[in-house]
């Protein structure tokens, strides 16, 4: 008996002849995904397998150059010889001598950290010799003996840079009483182009000694984008050299990182040039340093105008000048229009208490809250006296003024916490606002009491050491005076 076989199910779509079968759409693509996504996968595989041998290649390649730099590190350490002593004192003083076998011991060691990368951040290669007459360090005078120090040098900067710098930890270099001429520089311009260096600095006797130092600083500046720092002292160059090396600075700064400092401290001993300052303050560096440069009254008038115009300078340092009260009264007042300058350092100066309370009431004018709203709230004064440091502590100018306006509501009263016969020059829609405000004074005991009776030439008394001593309770106590004043309208009568 013949049993009848099931017709086999067939899919929409399905086209067998002979009992064959033929591929779907779907299926089909479904087939070419797969294989697009194992061709995907196999390039993948290979390019990681590349990488690996290329990372392997670049490992064993930086394994080679390390032994290479080492080995040429050794070889140099042991086959430079000392320069001998006598080769000085042909010319020079036994005190001479003694100091230039320490620079070479000294200048091999920096050498060997640089190469080893135990170098604690900074490198300062420098020349010890007291003149025992005038009790000033003099300036090594260069020798050609001395060129495989500096060539070498050049070469550890370079490789400390390539294989043991990191951003966290850029470094210092600075070249202290020796000379650098011409051929120095060429060695060591390459070297500081490239390396990870964020300060170069010079420092001299103040005695003018031929060099091409304005084009090797130039060079640097404009090619060296991780160098924020530059520093020269008792360094002498011409007007047309440090013209352009704050050029430099200037083209910097509107094109690439900005230079943050830039130091020129007793390099002008008989004081600095109309043309220079002018150069200096406005080379658009955040922060300037022209300490110890015997400035006084022509060139307080230069800043303050500067200053009065209000640039991004950031810091000025004015310290050790012969700036008086007349042109601490000058500065003082350009700060009533500069909202961007953070610190002032006039220490060392000639200013008396005159020139103190010049910058005081500058920064906290107590003759009203207007006028203390108007006062400047971004500089610090350094250089004046410890107190002075408490005014413009905080970031932000408004909590440094709200500070003070406090201070003076507070210190002002005679019977009540908060002196309300103040409030009624403030209007109305403003009360929320100092409300606010005065849940924010801050816990710390401060200065300003003092200053504030050194203002208004008054005596200190209980009422003033209860407001240094309220701690933590300061901003409630703040709090309910104001509120305690609104029950009964008297300030808006």
């Amino acid at each position: 008996m013949e049993v009848p076989r099931k017709k086999a199910k067939t899919c929409p779509g399905d086209d067998t002849n002979d009992g064959g079968a033929e591929e779907t759409p779907t299926a089909a693509r479904q087939i070419a995904e797969l294989q697009a996504k194992l061709e995907r996968c196999r390039r993948e595989k290979a390019a990681a397998l590349w990488e690996k041998n290329a990372a392997e290649l670049r490992h064993e390649q930086v394994v080679e150059d390390l032994k290479g730099s080492y080995s040429d590190a050794l070889e140099w350490a042991y086959s430079v010889k000392s320069i001998p002593r006598d080769h000085w004192e042909v010319e020079y003083a036994e005190e001479y001598a003694d100091a230039m076998d320490e620079f070479q011991d000294t200048f091999k060691q920096i050498i060997k950290e640089l190469r080893t990368g135990t170098v604690a951040g900074r490198v300062v290669v420098v020349f010890k010799c007291l003149d025992e007459e005038d009790q000033q360090y003099i300036t090594a005078d260069h020798d050609d003996l001395l060129m495989p120090y500096w060539k070498e040098f050049a070469k550890a900067l370079v490789h400390w840079s390539d294989y043991h710098a990191d951003e966290e930890t850029p470094l210092e270099v600075s070249f202290f009483y020796i000379e650098t001429p011409d051929a120095v520089l060429d060695v060591l311009r390459p070297a500081l182009e490239r390396s990870n260096v964020e300060f170069v600095g010079f420092l001299s006797d103040g005695n003018p000694r031929p060099s091409k130092l304005a084009k090797f600083m130039e060079d640097i500046i404009q090619k060296n984008h991780l160098m924020t720092k530059v520093g020269f002292d008792g360094v002498v160059l011409s007007n047309g050299q440090w013209k352009r090396i704050c050029n430099a600075i200037r083209v910097r700064n509107v094109e690439q990182t900005p230079i943050a400092t830039f130091e020129l401290t007793k390099c002008f001993e008989g004081g600095i040039s109309d043309e220079v300052l002018r150069d200096v303050l406005t080379s658009k560096a955040l922060g300037v340093d022209l300490g110890r440069n015997g400035m006084s009254s022509n060139e307080s008038t230069i800043i303050a105008e500067f200053l009065a115009s209000n640039p991004p300078l950031a810091s000025l340092l004015l310290k050790g000048n012969r700036f008086g009260d007349t042109d601490a009264a000058l500065l003082a007042d350009s700060l009533s229009s500069n909202t961007k300058l953070k610190g002032l350092d006039v220490d060392g100066n000639n200013i008396q208490q005159e020139g103190r309370l010049a910058f005081l009431r500058a920064i906290f004018d107590v003759s009203s809250l207007a006028a203390c709203a108007s006062s400047n709230h971004t500089c610090r004064i350094k250089g004046l006296g410890q107190d002075i440091l408490c005014l413009n502590c905080y970031d932000e100018p408004c909590d440094n003024k709200w500070e003070k306006i406090f201070a003076i509501l507070s210190l002002s009263g005679q019977d009540s916490f908060i002196n309300t016969a103040l409030l009624s020059e403030v209007p109305a829609s403003l009360m929320p606002v100092l409300l606010d405000r005065a849940n924010d004074q801050d816990e710390c005991e401060t200065g300003i009491p003092d200053l504030y009776l050194e203002l208004t030439d008054a005596r200190r008394c209980e009422k003033h050491d209860v407001w240094e001593g309220l701690g933590n309770k300061k901003a409630l106590s703040c709090v309910y005076d104001l509120i305690r004043s609104w029950v009964v309208p008297s300030i808006y009568v």
